[in-house]
Formats: structure tokens, C-alpha cells, sequence
């Protein structure tokens, strides 16, 4: 068994220890992301505004119909999948499909280019150890 990362109470995250089936279950839980300027970049836009899912939710504006129709058009784009979830006979997860996993990658190298450009450059490594010091203080603040 290994560990996950997922929202806590307050928008903060939480490491878990994660089952067998682990890994099956969620979008999230299917990536790894253990990069410097992710974390780093993550720090500071919760530092800036923490969300709920629920706040996430409103203010996206989308009903759980919604969202359902969302998933529907990826699903027939191929990017995610419906997948039953083996702990929850009740609940459906949507999952990414190797071309989905593919696209995320994508958005996710030229998201890390945007942190680059922006942030990271202009930070030596003191600089950013200190601002991930003082960011996580801020979280841990409640702020």
C-alpha cells in the first residue's frame, strides 16, 4: 500500500494511506505529482483563495446535470471513462483514458512552462524554499 493526496476539510490537502484499490478510483488519484514548482505554484493560489468543492461547484455554475452532460461530451471525446467504484457499489467515478492521461499531460507541461516564466525564474532555490516555508505558515494559519 502507498499514500495519496486528497482535499481535507478547508481546502487544505491531505497524505493518506491507500487501499488496493486505490489507484482505481478518481481522476486525482491517478497522477503522482511530486514537482517542486507544481507544489510550489499550488501553495500560493490556496494561500490566495482556499476552495471547497462545494464553492468550486457554485462558482462554476454547473448542476449535477450538468456536470453529468460535462463528463458525457469527454467520455465521447475519449478522455474519461465511467468507472464503478470497487468500494461503493453506489457511486461511479469518471477515470482517464490514455488519451485523457495524454491531454492532461499536455496542459499540465504548459502549465509548468506558465510557472517557469513566471514565478520560478525570477527565484533562486533559497528563495523558493523560503517562500514554501512561508506560504504553508499562511495555510497552516487558516488564513
Amino acid at each position: 500500500m502507498g499514500t495519496i493526496t486528497r482535499p481535507a476539510k478547508g481546502g487544505d490537502d491531505e497524505r493518506v494511506e491507500a487501499g488496493p484499490d486505490a489507484g482505481t478510483c478518481g481522476v486525482l488519484g491517478q497522477m503522482e505529482m511530486n514537482d517542486e514548482r507544481i507544489r510550489l505554484m499550488g501553495l500560493f493560489v490556496r494561500t490566495h483563495r482556499r476552495l471547497t468543492m462545494s464553492t468550486l461547484s457554485a462558482d462554476v455554475s454547473l448542476t449535477t446535470g450538468g456536470v453529468t452532460r460535462l463528463v458525457d461530451r469527454m467520455v465521447e471525446a475519449g478522455l474519461v471513462a465511467r468507472q464503478n467504484c470497487p468500494n461503493d457499489r453506489r457511486s461511479i467515478h469518471v477515470v482517464l483514458t490514455t488519451e485523457g492521461r495524454a491531454v492532461l499531460e499536455q496542459a499540465i507541461a504548459a502549465h509548468v512552462d506558465g510557472i517557469d516564466r513566471h514565478l520560478i525564474a525570477h527565484l533562486d532555490a533559497g528563495d523558493r524554499a523560503a517562500l514554501e516555508v512561508a506560504l504553508t505558515k499562511v495555510l497552516d494559519a487558516g488564513c
